[in-house]
């Protein structure tokens, strides 16, 4: 029988005082013995008669673990009745009484690796932040992007000698073991209850171990994350955050609707449950989540083929528990089912970004211009996918009117500098760590097998039309196109922007910026010119695992003279120039050399920062405070 709508508590959710802290004066006891009506007396059924019973009813370490069971089944039915009693359900809005209220500090982001820290992370302190600003989002998400390009970097190093060893080692656990050793994993010396600081809804993960990095979902395996009973004064574990990968039969997905089955019970990679669950751990802790009114994390799993780990992990936003109910399920078994409902004003799903990018993908490739779309593909057919143009802001169409380059012309011989010629490989079909193109990289693959850069470096040498290598070289990547779908939209913030309709890999190939190519000392200091040399060197952070590994740096890496030239975008260029400013950006610039190329004129190539999902802002650190573009 399904439980009614959990009521407002009585019982303050409250962490446990820190053992080592002073005594505050202003602590008080949340809870109170009741002491038990005599035999005789008339009995009012109260939440706190309840209670009494509920404690009675506690199962002892003695007991035979089916009789311990049942003693849990009966106190959780205990639970629902005293629900029954209360007068209404818990406002979300009030949650904030059920947890300790406080700002989380900026040096609580990063935990440390004395080993006072450490046996503090061990204990934990349950907050919930509050009083967050703009400028703390962008402070916290600078934070974020950091642990996981670290862990990006390590994951790629640890996957390329698993590779060379012929192991079949986790490089994804590897790395965050890594990082855990080195403390390195954010928010370890507090237990988050509600959103996590620096990540926001709809953000994209490749690997449950990344998940851990950032404290979004603290167990590798398990899919819920819980604060145990020993943490909480009420001595009931409360869950925090859910991975749902509608694994189980029972299970049940609308978007802001979720049934979620509890976990046991079930043989790896099977949906039927052969034996029952049971209300412990997990399963229990998403229950007092329930009686408690706390709001919960949901990250739901979704196949991906485009993902590295043929799997991708998209934050969805907090959820209340609004059922919790145990019993038969589909396959007979007793299954512990969860109903949780999405809390409002939140930013959209997304996993349903994800379906509305194919949709936008599935009408432009049939030639049917989407509602709010003024144009079906901006590049006229010069780029490898069609880039289309959205805009249900305003009747701006002037983006309409210029001339689209997909790629500058950049001479061989500039009158500006002298030039220093370099002759072509000789490799067959790809090039390999003998070729004289990679070596010049400073030793080692630029690429990896799936396309994603390595290392971010000054320069990317790769082959060119001097080679004897075909076009499926590895060492030819950008020279292949655009691999991923993206268009251009307008926007009440930025204007014009760019946003892809793919997955995008961290370390992927997203496009080249384009222009007319002009000398830099003639240029004029105007929004309508790129200057190469103005654009932060955020090339550095792309594989930087220094965090990490104390030997991994930049010195092998050739260094050259910065561009003598700039990019005029006023009359011909390419959607890249919508790309909108960000401090906290999620694609960088690097350049590009090919085969005989002049070295003071590089190509632009941008490449993506982060893991960026479908329907996600593309957006570059400009070394400005305000947008740069036409």
């Amino acid at each position: 029988m399904e439980s009614p709508p959990p009521p407002p508590p009585q019982i303050l959710l409250t962490p446990k005082p820190d053992p080592d802290a002073p005594p505050s004066p202003t602590s008080t006891t949340h809870t109170a013995l009741i002491p038990k009506p005599e035999p005789d007396a008339p009995t009012a059924l109260t939440p706190e008669l309840y209670d009494i019973y509920r404690r009675d009813l506690e199962p002892s370490p003695d007991d035979h673990p089916d009789f311990a069971l049942q003693l849990r089944h009966s106190q959780l039915q205990l639970d629902a009745a005293s629900a029954n009693l209360r007068l209404t359900a818990p406002n979300p809005q009030d949650h904030a009484n059920l947890q300790v209220s406080i700002p989380l500090p900026p040096d609580a982001a990063a935990a440390t690796s004395s080993s006072a820290t450490k046996k503090r992370s061990r204990a934990g302190e349950m907050v919930r932040v509050t009083s967050f600003t703009p400028q703390d989002h962008a402070h916290f998400r600078s934070i974020v992007r950091h642990a996981r390009l670290t862990f990006e970097a390590l994951r790629g190093i640890y996957h390329r000698q698993d590779n060379y060893d012929g192991a079949r080692n986790r490089s994804d656990l590897r790395a965050s073991s890594k990082m855990l050793s080195l403390g390195l994993w954010l928010y370890r010396n507090v237990r988050i209850v509600g959103p996590i600081p620096g990540v926001q809804v709809g953000d994209a993960f490749a690997y449950r171990a990344e998940l851990c990095v950032v404290g979004l979902h603290c167990t590798p395996q398990a899919g819920i994350c819980y604060i145990p009973a020993s943490l909480v004064n009420e001595g009931h574990p409360v869950a925090t955050s859910i991975v749902s990968s509608g694994g189980y039969l029972d299970d049940e997905d609308s978007g802001d609707v979720l049934v979620y089955t509890g976990s046991g019970g079930r043989q790896r990679n099977r949906v039927e449950h052969h034996a029952d669950q049971t209300l412990q751990r997990g399963n229990l802790a998403l229950h007092y989540s329930y009686h408690y009114g706390v709001e919960v994390r949901v990250i739901r799993c979704h196949a991906c083929d485009s993902s590295s780990s043929r799997k991708v992990y998209v934050y969805d936003g907090l959820y209340r528990v609004v059922s919790s109910t145990f019993g038969p399920g589909k396959s007979g078994r007793d299954v512990c089912k969860y109903k949780l409902l999405r809390l409002p004003d939140q930013e959209e799903l997304g996993s349903k970004n994800w379906c509305l990018a194919k949709e936008l993908k599935d009408m432009v490739d049939s030639k049917v211009l989407p509602p709010g779309y003024i144009s079906l593909d901006l590049s006229n057919g010069k780029e490898a996918f069609p880039v289309a143009v959205c805009n249900n802001v305003d009747q701006e169409s002037s983006l309409l009117d210029f001339d689209y380059i997909a790629h500058p012309e950049l001479p061989l011989s500039l009158e500006f500098s002298p030039v220093k010629r370099h002759k072509g490989c000789h490799c067959n079909t790809t090039c390999g760590s003998s070729c004289s193109c990679v070596r010049k990289n400073g030793g080692g693959p630029v690429y990896n097998e799936d396309g994603t850069l390595v290392r971010g470096r000054p320069i990317v040498y790769e082959c060119g039309d001097l080679c004897d290598c075909t076009m499926s070289c590895l060492n030819r990547l950008t020279q292949r196109g655009m691999k991923h779908r993206l268009e251009v939209f307008r926007s009440k913030e930025t204007e014009w922007g760019v946003r892809t309709l793919d997955l995008i890999q961290p370390g992927a190939f997203v496009c080249e910026y384009s222009g007319d190519v002009v000398p830099s000392d003639v240029a004029m200091d105007d929004a309508s010119f790129i200057d190469p040399k103005r654009l932060p060197k955020r090339w550095r952070e792309w594989g930087d695992a220094s965090d990490a590994l104390l030997d991994d740096n930049l010195s092998q890496f050739h260094h050259f003279r910065e561009p003598s030239y700039v990019l005029d975008v006023s009359r011909r260029r390419n959607f890249a120039s919508y790309i909108s400013h960000s401090t906290t950006p999620n694609v960088f610039v690097q350049y590009v050399l090919r085969g005989n190329e002049n070295e003071s004129c590089p190509h632009l190539m941008v490449f993506a920062m982060d893991t960026i999902p479908p329907m996600r802002e593309l957006s570059i650190d400009y070394g400005i405070d305000q947008q740069v573009g036409p």
